[in-house]
C-alpha cells in the first residue's frame, strides 16, 4: 500500500471514528440535576448537625432528600428524572472533628432510583464523606452505590461511586457553634460504575460473553460488528496476522473501557488502533514484518500492558 493511499484511508477513518466511536467509548454515567428540595442542617451548640427534611417533602413512608431532572451517556444514553430518599426524616448527621473537617454517620438507609425511557437504575446510598468547598457554601459527598437493580444494573456489576454536590445557605463549620439551622440542596451529582479491580484481557471476555453481549456489538476500524461478530473475531487465529493479534487487543481494551475503567491513559492508543484498521473488514492478513504489521503490534503492546494492569493509572478503583 502506499503512503498517499494510507494517509488518505487514515483521514476518512478519523472522519468515520469522530462521527461513530467516540459515542461508543463514552463513560457509562448518570448526571444529577438539581434536586430542587431544600433540607436542613440544624446546629445546636454541639459538635452534632443533624440533617432534617422537612415533612413537606415526606408522604407514603418516604422522605425525599432530592427529586429532579437527569441524564445516562455511555450504555446509558438518555434523559429521565432521579429520587434520592429515606424512610427516615433524620437518615445521617454530621460530627464536628478538632481539624474542623466533619465525619458522617448514616443512622438509615438511602435509597437511589434512576428512570428514563431507555432504562432504569436502582440502589442504595452509603454516604462516606462530607467536604467543603474553599467558600464553605458548597459541599461535595462522597457516597457509594451498593444493591443496583433496574435494567442498567448489568452496568454496574460492582455497584457506583457517587459524587454530590450540595449547597447550603450558612457555613456548616460555623452552624455547629450556634443555635440555628441551615437550609442545603443537592445541585448536581455523577453516578459510575465502581471499576471492578483489574481489567481483563481478550481470553477472559471470549469467555465471558454475558458481561459484555448486549446487542450493541463494536465499532472496530470505522466498520461495525454485531456482538455474534465480536465474538468470531476473539476466537479467531492471529497467527501471522498483525490485525488480528492487534484486533484481539483492541477489542479487550474497549470492552475494559465500557466496564468502567478511566480510558485517558490509553485512548491514543484505541484511536490509533482504530486507524490502523480502517482498511476494511477483519481478519486483513496483514504481515507482521511490513511497516504496518509493525505499527499494529506496537500498538498492541500498550494496549497488552492496559488490559494487563501494568498501565497503573488505568484503573480506578
Amino acid at each position: 500500500m502506499s503512503t498517499k493511499r494510507f494517509a488518505a484511508l487514515l483521514a476518512v477513518a478519523v472522519a468515520v471514528l469522530l462521527g461513530t466511536n467516540m459515542m461508543l467509548l463514552a463513560n457509562d454515567q448518570i448526571n444529577l440535576g438539581d434536586g430542587l428540595l431544600n433540607s436542613h442542617f440544624i446546629g445546636n451548640i454541639t459538635a452534632i448537625e443533624p440533617y432534617l427534611i422537612p415533612a413537606i417533602d415526606c408522604s407514603g413512608g418516604d422522605c425525599y432528600l432530592a427529586n429532579g431532572s437527569a441524564s445516562g451517556t455511555g450504555h446509558l444514553q438518555g434523559s429521565g428524572t432521579y429520587q434520592i430518599y429515606s424512610t427516615s426524616d433524620a437518615p445521617f448527621f454530621l460530627t464536628h472533628q478538632a481539624d474542623g473537617t466533619f465525619k458522617v454517620t448514616q443512622t438509615n438507609t438511602i435509597y437511589f432510583n434512576y428512570s428514563s425511557q431507555n432504562g432504569s437504575l436502582t440502589g442504595q446510598l452509603s454516604f462516606s464523606s462530607i467536604n467543603a468547598t474553599n467558600n464553605q457554601l458548597i459541599w461535595n459527598i462522597i457516597a457509594t452505590l451498593t444493591h443496583p437493580g433496574g435494567s442498567y444494573s448489568r452496568y454496574f456489576p460492582d455497584g457506583g461511586k457517587v459524587n454530590i454536590t450540595m449547597q447550603a445557605i450558612f457555613p456548616l463549620s460555623i452552624l455547629y457553634t450556634v443555635n440555628g439551622f441551615s437550609t442545603a440542596e443537592f445541585e448536581s451529582g455523577t453516578v459510575i460504575p465502581a471499576s471492578h479491580c483489574g481489567n481483563h484481557d481478550h481470553h477472559y471476555w471470549s469467555y465471558n460473553q454475558r458481561q459484555w453481549q448486549h446487542g450493541q456489538g463494536l465499532n472496530i476500524g470505522g466498520n461495525q460488528y454485531s456482538d455474534d461478530q465480536v465474538q468470531s473475531l476473539l476466537q479467531g487465529s492471529e497467527y501471522n496476522d498483525a490485525s488480528m493479534y492487534l484486533a484481539h487487543r483492541l477489542i479487550a481494551a474497549m470492552l475494559n473501557v465500557n466496564n468502567g475503567t478511566k480510558q485517558d491513559p490509553i485512548q491514543r492508543y484505541i484511536d490509533d488502533a482504530n486507524l490502523l484498521l480502517s482498511n476494511g473488514q477483519l481478519p486483513q492478513q496483514v504481515d507482521p514484518h511490513s511497516s504496518l504489521g509493525q505499527q499494529m503490534l506496537g500498538d498492541a503492546a500498550m494496549l497488552d500492558s492496559y488490559n494487563g494492569n501494568y498501565i497503573t493509572t488505568a484503573g480506578s478503583h
